[in-house]
């Protein structure tokens, strides 16, 4: 859904979805430790949430590369956004599994 909605509304800050993003860490975070969440609901919709926040910085980023950078950079302005996205995934996942054991020893 979110990578479609380029074609309904075009998102010019797109610093905002990680600001979002970031609160859900630490709302997340708080979750873990002080447990205020009442509902497994609530974690579902804010999962949810997040995953529409990094879809729509994905499809917006991509559309500010295709209609702003000249067109002689764009092939690499891609390639490069490309590239730091992939790193960014993993390095969120190898970081992810340590964070995971530390949490459940705790």
């Amino acid at each position: 859904m979110s990578r479609s909605s380029v074609n309904l509304i075009h998102i010019k800050w797109i610093y905002i979805f990680p600001l979002l993003q970031c609160v859900n860490v630490i709302i997340l975070t708080c979750e873990v430790f002080y447990k205020f969440i009442p509902n497994i609901w609530i974690i579902f919709f804010i999962i949810l949430f997040e995953g529409l926040m990094g879809g729509g910085a994905y499809v917006n980023t991509f559309y500010r590369i295709s209609e702003e950078v000249p067109k002689e950079h764009r092939e690499f302005s891609m390639g490069v956004t490309s590239i730091s996205d992939s790193l960014g995934i993993s390095l969120a996942a190898a970081v992810a599994i340590p964070v995971h054991n530390y949490i459940c020893q705790l």
